[in-house]
């Protein structure tokens, strides 16, 4: 008896996509734990994330968050509440996939 032999699929298409926010906000202490809060409510945790204080002369903070578990309207959702959180200066979204 032969069994039919799969292989994985690499498909693009069947691979959940990760969503990618740049947040450029003041340096202060609690503004990291305000941006990830809407990813948090949501039960997520993100996959990578990685802060640096950047070395012009208004010191902001850089924040760079990756996460899975978004529909693309979701996405739009924290990316709007990242941006009326007081220090935000900007925040960037991309789909990565």
């Amino acid at each position: 008896m032969n069994m039919p032999l799969t292989v994985p699929s690499n498909d693009v298409d069947t691979a959940p996509s990760v969503y990618c926010f740049s947040v450029t906000a003041d340096a202060d202490a609690g503004i990291m734990a305000r941006v990830l809060a809407p990813i948090a409510k949501r039960g997520l945790i993100t996959q990578k994330l990685n802060a640096v204080i950047d070395g012009g002369m208004d010191k902001n903070l850089i924040i760079d968050v990756q996460v899975s578990g978004l529909d693309p309207q979701s996405c739009d959702i924290v990316g709007a509440v990242m941006r009326q959180i007081v220090g935000v200066h900007s925040v960037l979204v991309c789909e990565k996939r």
